[in-house]
Formats: C-alpha cells, structure tokens, sequence
C-alpha cells in the first residue's frame, strides 16, 4: 500500500517524529518501572539483568528482520521500476 511503501527511502533516523515519539516511549516505560513512585502507582518491579538482556536481544532480532524485510523490498522495487522502463521504451 501507499503507506507501508512511503517510508521505504527514508532512513531510520530521517523520521524524526519517529524518533522522537519512540525515544519518548522508552523513557516513559523505564520510568514506569525502576521509578519507586511509579512502581507502587503502576504494581511494577525492576527486570533483572537476565531479563532485561533477553528483551533487549528480541528487540534487535525484530529490527533486524524488519530492516533486512525493507532492503529487500526497495530491490524488489527497483527492479520492477527497471523492468516497467524498459517495457516502455519497447
């Protein structure tokens, strides 16, 4: 769709509203749970070093697959673009 496809040329950190929005989440649930205040707010307790590693580690393999998933698309596009072109000038 036009949407999913708007964001294949943009880089990573190009997004800044992206950035900013995700950056401000991250803060906001790091907040919730080491903050004492908010911890007895919200029922949370600190992760432990263990988990925290293990969520961190399922977090770069999603956005590894997610970049590998969008360089993939953006040769599929190129060729198709290619291909079209060349249909045209025939």
């Amino acid at each position: 769709s036009a949407v999913q496809n708007r964001g294949l040329g943009c880089g990573l950190t190009q997004n800044r509203m992206l950035v900013t929005t995700v950056s401000t989440s991250f803060v906001v649930q790091l907040a919730l749970i080491y903050v004492p205040f908010l911890q007895s707010v919200f029922q949370t307790e600190a992760l432990d070093l263990f988990d925290l590693c293990t969520l961190l580690a399922l977090g770069a393999v999603s956005a590894s697959l997610h970049e590998a998933r969008r360089q993939y698309e953006r040769k599929l596009n190129a060729t198709i673009t290619f291909s079209s072109s060349v249909e045209e000038l025939a």
